[in-house]
C-alpha cells in the first residue's frame, strides 16, 4: 500500500520561522525586564524595612549602601555611611574587632550577636540585634548586615517579666489571704460553737429540773459568761465589717482619758485577781483632753488591757501609764507576758492574723482584738504601736493621741464614761412600779423576755407582735414608755414610729420610745433617732440596762443618764 505524506504549504514554513525568529528576540528583552522588576521590588523592600540594613563590600568591608531606616536608627545620613567601616560608626570596640567578626562572617558566611550596643550619632546608646550575612551580587561578594532595634522588644519582655512576677506575688498573696480566712472562718466556728455548747447543754440541764440550787445558780452563771463572751464575738465582728466598709463612725467630743482608763481597770481588776495578776497604773490626772469618741476610746483601752491579762501568766504584772508628750498624749500598757515572736511583729495589727491558729492554741478569741484597735487609733488621729524583745519576754504596745488644740470646758459626762457591760446595775436598779410598758416584737421569745424584765421590776406590760397591733393599743389606751423592735414585716420600726409621732398627745404622740434593735450600726442608731425614737439599744441588752432606759424615758431619774 503506498504511503501517504503531509504536504505542508510553503506560506506555512515561512510562518514557523519567523516565529521561531520573534522567540528568540523576546526571550532576553523578558528575562531583562523580570530582572528590573526584581530590582524594583528589592529597592521597595529596602527602603520600606523597619530593620536596619547596611550593604558592605566583602573585600575592603566599606559600607556601599545603607536603607533611612538605619540613618534614622543611628542619626547619621546616608552619606555619612557610604564608605566607612562599621568601626567608624561605633559598630565594635576599634578597627581589629570589626575585622575579626567579618573574617568570621567570610569563613562562615554568617554571623549573629544577639545584643550588640550601638551609639548614635548623638551618643545615645541602642541595643540592637545583629545578623550578617555573605552572597554574590554581580559576581563580586558582598556583606549584608540586618540591624534590629531592641529596646522595644528589651522593654516588652520587662514588663511581660513585670507582669509575670506581679501575678505570681498576687497569686501567692492571695493564696496566702484564703489561708488565713479559712483558718479565721474556722476560728469563728469555734470561738461561737464554744459559748454556744455552754449555753445549750445548761439550758437542757435547767430545763429538765434534775439539778439542785447550787448547780442551777452556777448554770445560770455560766449562761450569762458565755452569752456575754459571744455577743462581745459579735461586736467585734461588726466593728471590722463596718472598719473595712467605711461605715465606722465617731461620736466625737473632748474627753479626758484618765478618769476613763481607771473604769476600765476597776472592770478588769477582777480577771486579773483571778490570775493573780498585779494591776499597776501611772496615771498623769492632769493630761490634757483629747478629741475623741469616749466609747471607741475606751473599747481601745479595754482590748488592749485585755489582751494583756489574757496574754500574761499567773503572778505575772500589767503596767499601764498615762503622761503628756510634748502635744500628745501617750498610753503605755506593758505586760510580762509571752512576747510576740519578731516574725509576727509586723503583722500583730492585720486583720484575721493570730500567731497561732492552730486547733492547739492557748487563748480563744477571733484576732480581731489589735486590728480594731489599730483602726480605731488612726480614727482618732493617732497611732499605735506594738514593741517586744522576742517571746516570753513581754509586749509593751503606746499609743500616741493627739492633745485637744482648743481648750474645752468638761462636764461629769465627758469626764467619766463608764465601760458600759462591764459591770452590772443590778443592785441599784429603779423601780418600774406604776409605768404602763407597750412593747413591740415579731418575735415571740424575744417579746416574752422584755415583758419578763419589766414585769419584774413592777411595771404593766403590754406585747404585741406587729406595729398594727401596736396603733390599735395606743388608740384604746396610753402608754408611759414604747419599746418596739425595727425589722419587723410589714411595717418596721421606722414606719411605726413615724405613725406614732403623727397621733395627738392623748393618743400617745409624744409617748417616750426607745428602738430595741439587732441594727447596732451607727448609722442605725442615727436613722432611729431622727425617726422618732428617744434612744437607741442594740441587741443583745442587758436586763439591768434595759430597766434603766426604760426608767430614764418614764422620767424616773433627775438628769439623763448616758446609756
Amino acid at each position: 500500500m503506498p504511503s501517504t505524506k503531509r504536504v505542508v504549504p510553503v506560506e506555512n514554513k515561512r510562518l514557523d520561522a519567523m516565529a521561531k525568529k520573534t522567540d528568540n528576540i523576546t526571550e532576553p528583552k523578558r528575562a531583562k525586564e523580570g530582572l528590573r522588576t526584581s530590582e524594583i521590588r528589592y529597592r521597595r523592600l529596602f527602603e520600606a524595612a523597619r530593620d536596619g540594613i547596611l550593604i558592605l563590600n566583602a573585600h575592603t568591608l566599606k559600607i556601599i549602601d545603607v536603607n533611612p531606616f538605619m540613618s534614622e536608627l543611628l542619626g547619621y545620613s546616608r552619606d555619612e555611611f557610604v564608605g566607612k567601616e562599621l568601626w567608624e560608626i561605633g559598630f565594635f570596640r576599634d578597627k581589629k574587632a570589626s575585622q575579626d567578626a567579618f573574617r568570621e562572617v567570610q569563613a562562615k558566611g554568617y554571623l549573629r550577636y544577639e545584643d550588640l550596643p550601638l551609639q548614635t550619632k548623638e551618643g545615645k546608646v541602642q541595643d540592637v540585634e545583629f545578623v550578617s550575612n555573605v552572597y554574590e551580587e554581580d559576581g563580586h561578594q558582598v556583606i549584608q548586615c540586618n540591624i534590629r532595634e531592641i529596646n522595644e522588644r528589651r522593654r516588652v519582655e520587662e514588663e511581660r517579666s513585670h507582669l509575670l512576677e506581679s501575678a505570681q506575688a498576687a497569686r501567692a498573696e492571695a493564696n496566702t489571704a484564703n489561708t488565713i480566712k479559712d483558718e479565721f472562718l474556722a476560728i469563728v466556728s469555734h470561738e461561737l460553737r464554744a459559748p454556744l455548747n455552754s449555753i445549750l447543754g445548761w439550758s437542757e440541764l435547767l430545763t429538765t429540773g434534775d439539778l439542785d440550787d447550787e448547780a442551777s445558780k452556777h448554770a445560770l452563771e455560766v449562761i450569762v459568761r458565755n452569752a456575754r463572751a459571744q455577743r462581745q464575738l459579735i461586736d467585734d465582728l461588726l466593728d471590722i465589717s463596718r472598719i473595712i466598709t467605711g461605715k465606722l463612725r465617731l461620736d466625737v467630743r473632748p474627753v479626758k482619758l484618765a478618769p476613763m482608763i481607771e473604769a476600765v481597770i476597776d472592770g478588769m481588776r477582777p480577771a486579773a485577781e483571778a490570775r493573780n495578776i498585779h494591776l499597776v497604773t501611772a496615771l498623769d490626772s492632769l493630761t490634757s483632753p483629747v478629741s475623741g469618741d469616749p466609747e471607741r476610746l475606751q473599747q481601745i483601752i479595754w482590748n488592749l488591757l485585755s489582751n494583756a491579762i489574757k496574754f500574761t501568766p499567773k503572778g505575772g504584772t500589767v503596767v499601764v501609764h498615762l503622761k503628756r508628750v510634748h502635744s500628745q498624749i501617750e498610753i503605755v500598757i506593758s505586760d510580762t507576758g509571752q512576747g510576740i515572736a519578731p516574725e509576727f511583729l509586723d503583722h500583730v495589727f492585720e486583720r484575721f492574723r493570730q500567731s497561732d491558729s492552730s486547733s492547739t492554741r492557748r487563748h480563744g478569741g477571733l484576732g480581731l482584738g489589735l486590728s480594731i484597735v489599730r483602726q480605731l487609733v488612726e480614727l482618732h488621729g493617732g497611732t499605735v504601736m506594738a514593741d517586744s524583745p522576742g517571746e516570753g519576754e513581754g509586749t509593751t504596745f503606746k499609743v500616741l493621741l493627739p492633745v485637744l488644740s482648743v481648750h474645752h470646758e468638761l462636764n461629769d459626762l465627758d469626764m467619766t464614761h463608764t465601760l458600759i457591760g462591764i459591770k452590772t446595775l443590778t443592785d441599784r436598779q429603779p423601780s418600774l412600779a406604776d409605768l404602763r410598758v407597750l412593747v413591740v416584737d415579731d418575735e415571740p421569745d424575744g417579746r416574752e423576755l422584755i415583758a419578763a424584765v419589766m414585769v419584774g421590776r413592777g411595771a404593766e406590760v403590754v406585747s404585741v407582735g406587729s406595729g398594727a397591733e401596736a396603733l390599735e393599743e395606743m388608740e384604746r389606751q396610753q402608754f408611759d414608755v414604747l419599746i418596739s423592735d425595727i425589722g419587723m414585716p410589714l411595717m418596721d420600726g421606722y414606719t411605726l414610729i413615724e405613725k406614732v409621732r403623727q397621733l395627738s398627745e392623748e393618743h400617745g404622740g409624744r409617748t417616750p420610745a426607745a428602738a430595741l434593735t439587732a441594727y447596732a450600726g451607727v448609722e442605725d442608731r442615727m436613722r432611729a433617732l431622727s425617726a422618732g425614737y428617744q434612744m437607741h439599744i442594740p441587741k443583745p441588752v442587758e436586763p439591768s440596762r434595759l430597766t434603766t432606759v426604760v426608767a430614764s424615758l418614764a422620767g424616773r431619774y433627775s438628769k439623763p443618764r448616758a446609756i
